[in-house]
């Protein structure tokens, strides 16, 4: 029988496959630069200061709170009510021309 906390959060064998991903996914990610929706925001704004300005102008002004540091841009961005692909490019977009990537 499983208990509540494996329902919300899986069980170990299940936490461990998802954070080994969320790593190898960061790890791409980090090599070529680019944002995606399954970065936390706090480690996005950590790398790019001017990520900052662009998303409280998209309407997450709440993205300096203790518990947006600890969720995706994609969990940011469905409790804003906006697309997070839409935001990812638009952010990469934003990010590129004014960082020189």
């Amino acid at each position: 029988m499983s208990t509540l906390k494996d329902l919300f959060f899986g069980n170990e064998e299940e936490q461990v496959a998802t954070a080994t991903e969320n790593t190898e996914t960061a790890q791409d990610t980090a090599s070529n630069g680019m944002i995606t929706a399954d970065m936390l925001v706090g480690d996005i704004i950590m790398k790019h200061p001017l990520a900052a300005q662009f998303l409280m102008e998209c309407g997450m002004g709440c993205i300096y709170c203790p518990s947006s540091q600890m969720e995706s841009l994609a969990e940011a961005c469905m409790v804003h009510g906006i697309d997070g692909g839409e935001i990812t490019e638009a952010l990469n977009d934003f990010l590129s021309k004014h960082e020189g990537n």
